[in-house]
């Protein structure tokens, strides 16, 4: 899409994620620990690794979606930046968990091999049924080229 005014970008802090429940199921949490090499679930904890497609799956909207809504196409060569997680209880397999939280930060960035490009940062929270506090709280960042076309 190319180079999206700051301000645009900028506009999308505060932006809530309608939020949806994201089931854990077993065959993917197995996939899952498959492809990183992980031992078998001890009973029915999920891996640490699952809060992240938890949190991902759930904020309501698919990748083409979120792009979109940050003025890019997934032909930009978007690309993952950070996440960090502060989990407080490990996740279970076949439990339901709904995922709230919104955009969190933007920040425009120069630099002379890349360019300018956006960071765009989403804390989304992991609550469980009637749990008031959030099993994982999880900040993701994408990383945004704004190349002229």
């Amino acid at each position: 899409m190319g180079v999206v005014a700051e301000d645009r970008v900028r506009s999308l802090v505060g932006h809530r994620f309608p939020g949806a429940r994201y089931r854990i199921d077993a065959a993917a949490e197995l996939e899952l620990r498959e492809v990183a090499g992980a031992a078998p679930a001890e009973g029915d904890t999920a891996h640490p690794l699952m809060v992240f497609l938890v949190a991902q799956g759930g904020i309501g909207i698919d990748l083409d979606s979120l792009f979109a809504l940050c003025h890019a196409g997934t032909a930009d060569g978007v690309m993952l930046g950070e996440w960090s997680v502060e989990q407080r209880a490990p996740l279970r397999i076949g439990a339901e968990y709904l995922v709230r939280g919104g955009i969190d930060d933007v920040v425009r960035k120069s630099g002379a091999r890349a360019g300018v490009f956006d960071i765009v940062t989403m804390g989304l929270d992991v609550l469980g049924d009637g749990d008031p506090e959030p099993y994982a709280r999880v900040r993701t960042s994408f990383v945004f080229p704004r190349r002229p076309r």
